[in-house]
This record gives C-alpha cells, structure tokens and sequence, in this order.
C-alpha cells in the first residue's frame, strides 16, 4: 500500500501505518463499487434507531439484476450499481434531509434511513429515477422490446422483463422493535412485498 525509502524518519513512519490502517478501514466498512456505507456502518445506523422516537426506512433492492449481470456481465452489473448509488444521493438531496443515512446492504440491496414521513415520497422519486435511467444500461433491441432473451437451465429461451425496483417501507409505526434484528426482517418483508 504504501513504501518509504530508508534512511527513514521515524514519525513519517507511524503515520504513514496509521493512514494506511485507517484507509483499510473504511476500505472494509465501504463497498468498494458504490463507496456506500456497508454492514457494520449500517447496523450502527440501526442501533441509532433503537434510541429515537421516529423514523423510517426505504429498503430497495434491483430485480432481475442477476439475470442482467448474466447477458451483459460483471463490469456492466458494477455499473448498474453504480447507477443505483448516484441516484440514492440525488434521491436524497431533492426529497431527504441531510440527516439521512443511505447504505448499501449488499449485492443489489440498498437503504436509506430517513424521516417517518419521508419514507414515501423518497421511494415515490427513487422509482421515478431508477425507471427512467435504467435503460440506458441495456443494448437498444433490448430497449425497444423491453425484455432481454436469456436461455435458462435446459437451454430454453426465456423473457425477462428489464430491471426495476423492489423497495419495502417500514417505520416506527411498525414496531415496537426489540432490537435491530426485528427491524431489518420487517424491512425486508417489506421489500419482498414491495
């Protein structure tokens, strides 16, 4: 990660340890595709929860998503990711305040941790993004036809319709909660319901 010519100063040395430790940190506290808080910032988050009176949760996850990486590959699934992460912020910027968390679960599930009220018209702009960008990730036959041609288990040809989203709302309203556990399965049932 890092190297210093001898003879070297002893101070730089520790510092240079030190930045290096901290960048490994949050290497592995950060996804490394979307730079979203991951696991351990996003149960920190929830624990916060736990402490306040109300709030609220988009949880959104990309369906078809691994149908999408298996046509067009990985790097084209990175940027997907990618694509879903910058719509987050801006989500967040026009419809959230400047308290809310946003993370990135892991695979295609994402989180934005909000205001109770909030919860809805974050999710109402996030699908309204999400469905107008995310065409221009696929080949435009595909586009115009709106579903890929995958070839399942036995070689069949199979449509699949384009990517869109799965989002679950879950709030204070929900609860009472004993601990974060109770609300990331209220929140994924949501998502899955969603």
């Amino acid at each position: 990660d890092d190297y210093i010519t001898k003879p070297f100063d002893l101070e730089e040395l520790k510092l240079r340890v030190k930045s290096a430790i901290t960048r490994a940190t949050m290497q592995s506290l950060t996804n490394p595709t979307t730079g979203l808080p991951g696991g351990q910032l996003i149960e920190d988050q929830l624990r916060q929860l736990m402490r306040q009176d109300e709030w609220g949760i988009v949880y959104a996850g990309i369906q078809r998503f691994d149908a999408f990486t298996d046509v067009y590959g990985f790097v084209a699934g990175e940027e997907v990711l990618r694509f879903m992460a910058m719509i987050l912020g801006q989500t967040v910027d026009d419809k959230g305040t400047a308290n809310d968390f946003i993370g990135h679960v892991g695979n295609d599930d994402f989180i934005i941790i909000t205001e109770k009220d909030l919860v809805g018209p974050i999710a109402d702009e996030l699908t309204q993004r999400f469905n107008k960008g995310i065409g221009t990730h696929y080949d435009w036959q595909t586009r115009e036809q709106g579903y890929m041609v995958v070839q399942d288990d036995e070689d069949n040809e199979k449509k699949v319709e384009l990517m869109s989203l799965s989002i679950g709302l879950t709030t204070t309203d929900d609860g009472p909660f004993a601990d974060i556990r109770e609300i990331t399965e209220v929140a994924s049932s949501a998502r899955r319901g969603g």
